[in-house]
């Protein structure tokens, strides 16, 4: 065999593995992800949930603050609907999200509003107060998607 042919064979074996999906990805990190949701409605809620799930799996930070309607997301005896993409409600799909390393928010003022109390949510949910909130806005890494 040429010097060449078994210098460039390995070179083009492993150019090949790479490109064939058989590496083993890094997960992604950088930049925060702060989805902003402030309704209950199955689709963009669902979608929501969906996406903070998925960034929080792939090891993205992931902040999930829910308010005006969006507080009923975290009503644990408020009935939801199902996405049909999923096939999971969007609360359920904030669990898993949680179990991931998300963090989800809710609005105390909005919670008030929508006679909601602390002891109505599901685990894992935080009182997003000002303080805490203000202090996670204000992030050079933030990047922001409403929903």
């Amino acid at each position: 065999m040429s010097m060449l042919k078994r210098f460039f064979t390995p070179l083009f074996l492993g150019l090949a593995l790479i490109g064939s999906g058989n590496a083993i990805a890094a997960p992604d990190t950088g930049n925060t992800l702060f989805y902003n949701l402030t309704t209950d409605e199955v689709w963009p809620a669902g979608m929501a949930a969906a996406q903070a799930y998925n960034a929080a799996k792939r090891g993205h930070e992931v902040i999930v603050y829910l308010n005006v309607r969006g507080v009923y997301l975290a009503a644990k005896d408020r009935k939801q609907d199902t996405l049909g993409a999923t096939g999971r409600t969007a609360q359920e799909t904030l669990q898993m999200a949680i179990e991931h390393g998300a963090r989800v928010l809710v609005c105390p003022m909005c919670m008030k509003q929508g006679g909601l109390t602390p002891d109505d949510l599901i685990d894992g949910v935080e009182l997003g107060k000002p303080d805490k909130l203000f202090k996670l806005l204000s992030r050079d890494d933030l990047v922001t998607l409403s929903y």
